[in-house]
C-alpha cells in the first residue's frame, strides 16, 4: 500500500514539474502564434544595450526617442524595453489637450528569427498627479507603439512595420491602463522606418589648459 501511495506521489510530482516548465513556453509561444521560440534561430549579435533615434513629427522637426533593451534570463528570446521620449506631443498631437506629461515607454522585443524581432510598447498621457503628491494622476489617452525590428549589424536596429495607436480611458474598462482585448483606437497611424544607433562609450577628452589670469 505504501508503495503504492509513493508511485501515485513521485507520478504527480512529475507532471507537475513538467507542467512548471512548460508554462512559460506556452505562455510566450500563444503571444507568438504558435511559434515555438525554442526553436528559432539566434546569432551572436546582442540586441541588449541603449538605442537612440531621432522621429519625425507632425510639428515638422524630428524628436529624440532612446530605449534601453535588457534581456529577460539567458536564452536572448524575450527583450524588456524601457523608453525615453522627451520631446514627443504631450497631448497625443490634440488628442487630449489637458495632458500634463506623459510616461516613459514600457513594453518587450520578442525574437522572431535569427535577428528579427517583434516588439510592442506603451506609455500613457496623464493630468496631475506625479511624485510631489504621491498620486497617479489621470490617464487621458494610451498610445502604442508595436512593429518589427532587425539588428542589421551590432550597432544598428531597424523599426519596420512601425505603428502608433492612441486610445482613450472608454477602451479601457477594467481600469488597468491598457487598452482592452479587441478595443480599436482612436487613431491609427504608420510612422516611417526608423533607424537606432547603439549608443557607444565615449573616450574621455584631452583637457586643455586654463587661459593664464593676467597679472595687473
Amino acid at each position: 500500500m505504501n508503495s503504492q501511495r509513493w508511485g501515485i506521489a513521485v507520478a504527480l510530482a512529475v507532471l507537475l514539474l513538467g507542467l512548471l516548465a512548460a508554462a512559460p513556453w506556452a505562455i510566450v509561444t500563444a503571444n507568438e502564434g504558435g511559434v515555438n521560440l525554442a526553436d528559432v534561430p539566434r546569432s551572436d549579435l546582442s540586441l541588449e544595450g541603449i538605442w537612440t533615434t531621432m522621429t519625425p513629427t507632425p510639428a515638422g522637426r524630428p524628436a529624440i526617442i532612446s530605449l534601453v533593451v535588457t534581456a529577460q534570463g539567458s536564452e536572448g528570446m524575450v527583450y524588456s524595453c524601457v523608453g525615453k521620449h522627451p520631446e514627443c506631443s504631450l497631448t497625443a498631437y490634440g488628442l487630449a489637450p489637458e495632458a500634463e506629461r506623459v510616461s516613459d515607454l514600457l513594453g518587450y522585443l520578442v525574437r522572431t528569427g535569427v535577428n528579427t524581432f517583434r516588439f510592442s510598447v506603451v506609455c500613457h498621457g496623464i493630468k496631475g498627479g506625479g511624485p510631489e503628491v504621491l498620486d497617479m494622476g489621470e490617464t487621458l489617452y494610451m498610445v502604442v507603439l508595436a512593429g518589427t525590428a532587425e539588428l542589421v549589424d551590432g550597432n544598428t536596429m531597424l523599426m519596420r512595420e512601425f505603428t502608433y495607436a492612441a486610445y482613450t480611458p472608454a477602451q479601457d474598462l477594467d481600469g488597468d491602463r491598457l487598452p482592452d482585448a479587441g478595443a480599436k483606437p482612436v487613431v491609427c497611424a504608420v510612422l516611417p522606418q526608423l533607424p537606432f544607433k547603439r549608443l557607444p562609450m565615449f573616450p574621455s577628452c584631452e583637457p586643455t589648459l586654463s587661459p593664464q589670469l593676467s597679472k595687473p
